[in-house]
């Protein structure tokens, strides 16, 4: 009599496709962003086995992994998933964690909401970090190099983070106990060899009081044919401007540059700008309402030419797929120039107009 190993042999291939190998040495971390961004970003660390393709279940949905992909996420030692540099899930929403304000003397006033974990308190101007002394009261900051030390991100995370969170305004980020984490660990097929998350709730829009200084003049690269090159000294710039459209005004009295400030959702002026107005013309520019962070506008440099100011300016928008805080904001930057002057024409870097503003506020 022979024996039938037919289906034997399709039971055991059938179980064999069900287990899932995934990649060597399959490490996962995650950073779950709360607030002002709401996105779980996770990292697969590994090696493919046997090929250039792999497969893991993140969250029980099945993920490809391959050699990774170019992006500001993407790190040393991560494999693409779906052929992205991280894993994107959203978060459930949370009430907000702490309110954060700068003062001009550059301390900050830190204050937790009732029932929230904090171990640490970042914040950044939209250029640098600064890590602060303390989570509750009247604190300072320390420069650092992005995230550096929040949570249980690795150095490389933590700059990449960083990175990823700048050009977005006023943020304060604070790191939240994983024990207070509204989402459940992520669950990962097969089981890596290294799980690791931190929380992080990002505090949109800090308020900050205008710094009594007047600014550091800059020298820009000339910008404009046959007009005067001038130094121009950045007053200040934020994300929350009261105008919703993009221009530029400039102004020179005191009370015409108290109204610029006041459009760019400042409540004063700070005494050493006022002081320094005889002999200036301030400028206002605007870039206009934004649906999310990761605008901004600067200026590189300014020329003059029969009366008329031109401006250059950068314009920085966020990248595709790059975090942003999901928030309205209206980017603005305001100068200061010698001279007194009447009207401004911008220009992008290439010298193409960008936009035209007129202001007579005087």
């Amino acid at each position: 009599m022979k024996t039938k190993v037919v289906p034997f042999l399709l039971l055991t291939a059938g179980l064999s496709a069900c287990t899932m190998s995934g990649p060597s040495n399959l490490r996962v971390h995650e950073a779950l962003l709360y607030g002002g961004t709401q996105e779980r970003v996770v990292w697969v660390y590994g090696a493919p086995q046997g090929g250039a393709q792999t497969s893991v279940k993140l969250g029980g949905v099945t993920a490809d992994l391959r050699a990774q992909a170019s992006g500001g996420l993407a790190l040393p030692g991560t494999l693409s998933v779906n052929g992205q540099a991280t894993y994107r899930l959203p978060t459930t929403v949370t009430a907000q964690k702490l309110s954060v304000t700068r003062a001009p003397s550059g301390l900050f006033s830190v204050t937790p909401q009732p029932g929230a974990s904090l171990s640490a308190v970042y914040y950044t101007d939209g250029r640098t970090w600064l890590k602060l002394s303390g989570v509750q009261g009247t604190v300072s900051g320390t420069p650092v190099e992005g995230l550096t030390g929040a949570g249980s991100l690795t150095p490389e995370e933590a700059r990449a983070l960083g990175s990823e969170l700048l050009g977005q305004g006023n943020l304060a980020v604070a790191v939240l106990s994983s024990t207070s984490l509204p989402d459940a660990p992520l669950t990962v097929e097969p089981a890596p060899s290294e799980y690791l998350r931190t929380g992080l709730y990002i505090l949109p829009n800090v308020a900050v009081t205008a710094l009594p200084t007047g600014g550091t003049p800059s020298t820009p690269t000339p910008t404009t044919p046959g007009g005067t090159r001038l130094t121009f000294t950045e007053l200040t710039s934020g994300t929350q401007a009261r105008v919703t459209t993009a221009g530029a005004q400039v102004a020179s009295g005191a009370a015409a540059v108290a109204s610029l400030y006041a459009q760019a959702g400042l409540s004063s002026v700070p005494a050493a700008v006022t002081s320094a107005l005889s002999g200036n013309t301030v400028v206002g520019i605007f870039l206009g309402q934004r649906a999310t962070g990761g605008y901004s506008v600067r200026v590189t440099g300014v020329s003059a030419n029969t009366g008329t100011l031109t401006v250059t300016v950068r314009v920085g928008a966020p990248a595709e797929g790059s975090l942003t805080t999901q928030v309205i904001t209206s980017p603005y930057t305001i100068i200061r120039v010698p001279g007194t002057y009447t009207r401004v024409t911008l220009v992008d870097e290439r010298g193409q107009p960008l936009t035209t503003g007129t202001g007579n506020d005087r």
